[in-house]
């Protein structure tokens, strides 16, 4: 049983790795680390965040505040870890020292960084256009999880959990401006 089949599960819900309950964007991220974690990555990092994801369906700007916050963190982490272990620490600087990816126009100096780097971050790039075009977050999302797998040990994971967890409790200031966009 996949984690969002547990979510499912947990809620009362049909048997489905798409819970009614759940935040979408969340959901997706999960369902992809999930299919590229091993057993026990699944274990330790996404197993405790199965109850937390039940119920975790909120307002379209919450959606939005939560997809933002994957945008930064492949962007301003996963990418420069990534790139410091292909030998190209100056990009990951570049990448790293980037204001917070909030919104459109953050997100358009973050794929203009981008285009400087050494190394092709094809899906770093992906995802930055899409967001740029104002697509939901949910069909995007699921890409931070091919560059965390990317990463060596379970560095870019542990950096996914923490998301995860994180994004769960979004702070009002940061929903507001996310509702705003």
């Amino acid at each position: 049983m996949c984690a969002m089949e547990m979510v499912a599960w947990l809620a009362g819900e049909a048997h489905s790795d798409e819970p009614a309950c759940a935040c979408p964007v969340l959901a997706a991220l999960v369902r992809a680390s999930n299919d590229a974690m091993t057993g026990q990555e699944r274990d330790q990092l996404l197993r405790p965040l199965v109850p937390m994801l039940v119920n975790s369906r909120r307002t379209a700007a919450v959606e939005a505040a939560r997809g933002w916050r994957i945008v930064d963190l492949l962007v301003r982490t996963l990418a420069p870890r990534l790139l410091e272990q292909q030998g190209t620490p100056a990009d990951a600087r570049v990448l790293a020292s980037l204001p917070p990816v909030g919104d459109a126009i953050t997100a358009q100096a973050a794929r203009l960084a981008l285009t400087t780097c050494a190394a092709p971050l094809r899906p770093v790039a992906w995802v930055l256009d899409r967001a740029i075009d104002g697509q939901h977050p949910q069909r995007f999302v699921a890409a931070a999880a091919q560059v965390a797998g990317a990463i060596r040990g379970e560095h870019g994971w542990v950096e996914v959990a923490a998301l995860v967890r994180r994004a769960l409790t979004l702070p009002a200031p940061e929903v507001a401006r996310a509702a705003q966009r």
